[in-house]
């Protein structure tokens, strides 16, 4: 079954959703409410077509590397494509949906069009899978070190427990813990514009174990987790 038959008819041009703190990986589920009139009408036509809305993250510093092709107020170039799953639309226009992050994303440029809301043309990026022949220790530990320290604080659910139970390629396993994981924007832009998986493993790797280490240097006290950095 080939799993991207939901973007054969995805012609590289993206509807943007530019939006501050949020970042959206592969794999991943955000459930967003649409009100701004320009977005109400992003969902209507992505709705009436192939159900495909790009989430991008809002520059929120200032940087010197700002793509001159893309426009204001300033998005990053990496972004993450997504696919409408359901929707509910309510009486008075606006709408809930859940969207399921499919793939990264690199914005070129933004194309000039009549619509409300932004477009721009974008390549897909695939992953690039460094080392297959060493994966299972790697899946043993990092799931290991999430449970320990996520379960400390949350209780796992359903839909999660699945996938981290399920053997997933090492690839949606690293963007569904740096999804799940209360980790600040910034940093959850770097996971996202980051193809190497084996890089993304070292990173979270290195990020779980000081989180053990800081769990096990401190008594237990109730806190929320993951901690209130970002709105996804």
């Amino acid at each position: 079954m080939d799993e991207d038959l939901d973007l054969r008819g995805f012609n590289n041009r993206c509807l943007l959703f530019p939006l501050p703190r949020v970042v959206l990986f592969p794999h991943a589920v955000l459930p967003l409410h649409i009100f701004e009139p320009r977005y109400r009408q992003m969902t209507e036509d992505a709705i009436a077509t192939d159900k495909l809305i790009t989430i991008v993250q809002l520059q929120s510093e200032p940087v010197t590397s700002v793509n001159p092709m893309l426009g204001s107020p300033p998005i990053e170039e990496i972004a993450c494509l997504g696919r409408i799953l359901q929707h509910e639309r309510l009486p008075d226009g606006r709408f809930n949906f859940l969207l399921l992050g499919r793939k990264r994303v690199k914005l070129t440029r933004e194309v000039p069009s009549n619509k409300l809301y932004r477009i721009a043309e974008a390549t897909i990026l695939e992953d690039i899978d460094d080392d297959p022949t060493t994966e299972e220790p790697h899946r043993v530990e990092l799931v290991a070190l999430f449970r320990k320290i996520f379960e400390r604080h949350n209780e796992v659910d359903p839909y999660l427990a699945a996938l981290l139970e399920n053997r997933q390629p090492m690839g949606i396993l690293t963007d569904i813990i740096a999804h799940a994981l209360g980790l600040p924007p910034l940093v959850k832009q770097r996971f996202l514009n980051e193809t190497r998986v084996w890089h993304r493993v070292e990173a979270l790797r290195t990020i779980l174990r000081q989180a053990v280490e800081r769990d096990a240097a401190t008594q237990p006290v109730s806190r929320p987790f993951p901690p209130p950095f970002s709105m996804n």
